[in-house]
């Protein structure tokens, strides 16, 4: 006890004594004058700690410091604390910080999930109304579908990825018109996407300027992903297995995943693991944003179970860093997804895949946007600079599925193509990456 209030102490002291980091807007707004917990969750390095401390350094316009506290408990110094221990905190930060009485006080608590019960004592000072709390973390059990009944709607989640590619022309200092596409903007934003599509959008890559140092960050995220954040985290003994696992599924990003070819896999090659222990590792991943997975569009939970899911990287760095080596359309499609998935949160909106039920071979559309009621948007993704380059399997597919679906907003993403169709009644448009990542179109 008397250890970790030292450790506090210590702590507090620090942050009280020194200067926030300056820290770059991302697209995300933050009801800032919400009384609900705000909840950051995201992978690891994907800028969380940075988001917190902008929305400090836009609090202190406003707000004095003495009334801000910000822990990290990725602090090796409270490794050892506990749920008891955290009672700690305020009366320390009033006595060290002598909070003006007039004022809110705003506590930011950065990666919390390392607490075990974290939440009893969040919701504890939640409900005493004193207090404006920011949580943050690198588990998706940070989200209040899977958080615990006592913090349950009482928190408001944003999600924080790497850098979008907007973001990223951002964090370049690089600027852009609508206008880009008829000016030498445009040549300037395809040769970013280019690197992009290297090196990803994790904010310390997309700031270094030495293309190995790139690579080098990219491979040590890597490594602490797999010991930390599933290995230790998950207490996984299979190390091996893990390792051969993650590397695996990041190989085929934008393709289907099949339990039962990576089972049978595996097993030809001498691992020993059991299909239920890769599913375990399917779902790890997906808690820490490592994968995610897409679902066929169906209203059938049977049907949606018998399909198999696509899977997705959370950053084409990692892939990049993984396999040395780029599919361009494959990419394109899984950076189309992770802005879509973005987009969906937003708007409450949910994004799969379709395919011809029962066929094996029957046509596809790569996403699928939808409410609870329609499809919104039916999307296809493909590598072209031209009409003539486009497949006609992608038009007659998003046909198919506009008409079994009664839909009508139909999109192709291409390379650097840009046009309209008209084709059985139905209205195709077809927008460049670059424009449709920007929201130029």
């Amino acid at each position: 006890m008397e250890g970790s209030k030292l450790a506090f102490r210590k702590v507090i002291s620090e942050w009280l004594l020194a200067s926030v980091p300056e820290a770059h807007k991302r697209n995300i707004n933050v009801s800032m004058d919400s009384n609900k917990i705000i909840t950051i969750i995201g992978p690891r390095r994907s800028g969380k700690t940075y988001f917190l401390y902008y929305l400090i350094n836009e609090l202190l316009k406003t707000e004095p410091k003495n009334n801000i506290l910000y822990i990290n408990f990725e602090d090796e110094r409270l490794m050892n604390v506990t749920i008891s221990d955290m009672d700690n905190i305020i009366p320390l930060f009033i006595e060290l910080a002598n909070p003006s009485k007039d004022k809110k006080i705003y506590l930011f608590f950065d990666e919390i999930q390392n607490i075990k019960f974290w939440e009893k004592y969040i919701r504890r000072v939640y409900d005493t109304s004193k207090y404006k709390i920011f949580i943050s973390g690198s588990s998706s059990k940070l989200l209040s579908r899977e958080i615990s009944t006592s913090l349950r709607g009482r928190n408001i989640e944003y999600t924080i990825m790497p850098l979008s590619f907007q973001e990223y022309l951002e964090f370049n200092r690089m600027e852009y018109s609508n206008l880009a596409g008829y000016t030498d903007q445009r040549g300037y934003i395809l040769s970013e996407l280019n690197n992009y599509f290297k090196y990803g959008g994790y904010p310390e890559v997309a700031l270094e300027k030495n293309d190995n140092n790139k690579l080098m960050i990219l491979k040590s995220y890597y490594n602490t992903i797999f010991s930390m954040d599933m290995a230790e985290h998950f207490n996984i003994s299979e190390v091996n297995v893990l390792d051969a696992f993650m590397k695996y599924s990041v190989s085929i990003y934008s393709k289907y995943f099949s339990i039962s070819k990576i089972y049978n896999t595996f097993k030809s090659v001498g691992y020993k693991i059991s299909k239920n222990k890769l599913l375990e590792f399917l779902y790890d991943s997906r808690e820490i944003f490592f994968l995610f997975s897409l679902n066929i569009y169906t209203r059938s939970e049977n049907k949606k179970m018998s399909y198999n899911k696509k899977i997705y990287s959370v950053d084409p760095g990692i892939i990049y860093a993984l396999k040395n080596e780029m599919s361009i359309t494959r990419l394109m499609k899984n950076i189309v997804f992770l802005e879509l998935n973005h987009r969906c949160i937003e708007n409450n909106l949910d994004v799969s895949y379709w395919k011809e039920y029962g066929k094996a071979n029957g046509k596809e559309v790569d996403f699928v946007v939808s409410d609870s009621l329609k499809i919104v948007e039916l999307i296809q993704v493909t590598y072209a600079s031209d009409a003539s380059e486009i497949d006609k399997r992608e038009i007659s597919a998003l046909l198919s599925a506009a008409k079994y679906f009664e839909a009508h907003k139909l999109s192709i993403i291409t390379w650097d193509f840009k046009g309209v169709i008209i084709e059985n009644n139905e209205k195709i448009i077809f927008v460049p990456l670059w424009e449709w990542l920007l929201n130029l179109n």
